[in-house]
């Protein structure tokens, strides 16, 4: 009733044809869901690649894990990113729009193609509290709002413009 065009997840938890998960750190994955959305041509793409290697909190145990096990997840994790860039721009040269979700002080946002997709003039990039949205956790003192601090990037000024809300 709200006139959405419906779309698909690309994700661990949908399934593809073959009945195997969206795992996008698989070169033939992601070669199947590139081809994908370029028949498709969605009017808007949406990312949010896995925050793990990225994380701030991550960081503060990183003493305590396999430092092998960490270099892996980075390397997936920039890979993915560098992906997820690459089909943002893909969208901005064909006229669509495309929109990126990860937490504002992720270590995601210093990379070096995050860095050179955000130098595009038609690239957003604004922080949106996501408390605003009525995200919230419920534990034995009661619901309380959750603040969590996250950036967007994107080329529609529109959904820039909505995101931007900062809790008082």
């Amino acid at each position: 009733h709200l006139g959405c065009i419906p779309g698909l997840a690309l994700d661990l938890t949908t399934l593809d044809e073959n009945g195997e998960p969206w795992n996008l750190s698989l070169p033939d994955m992601r070669r199947k869901a590139e081809r994908l959305i370029d028949e498709q041509q969605p009017i808007l793409l949406i990312g949010s690649p896995m925050c793990t290697p990225f994380s701030n909190i991550q960081n503060l145990n990183k003493n305590k894990r396999d430092p092998a096990v960490i270099e892996d997840e980075i390397t997936r994790g920039r890979l993915h990113l560098a992906w997820c860039c690459k089909l943002y721009m893909k969208q901005v040269a064909r006229g669509a729009y495309f929109l990126h979700e990860h937490p504002a002080n992720a270590d995601s946002w210093n990379d070096t193609m995050m860095k050179e997709s955000m130098k595009d003039p038609r690239v957003y990039q604004v922080i949106g509290d996501m408390c605003c949205f009525g995200m919230s956790q419920d534990d034995e003192l009661g619901e309380a709002l959750i603040r969590k601090p996250t950036g967007f990037m994107t080329n529609a000024e529109m959904i820039a413009t909505r995101l931007a809300r900062r809790c008082d």
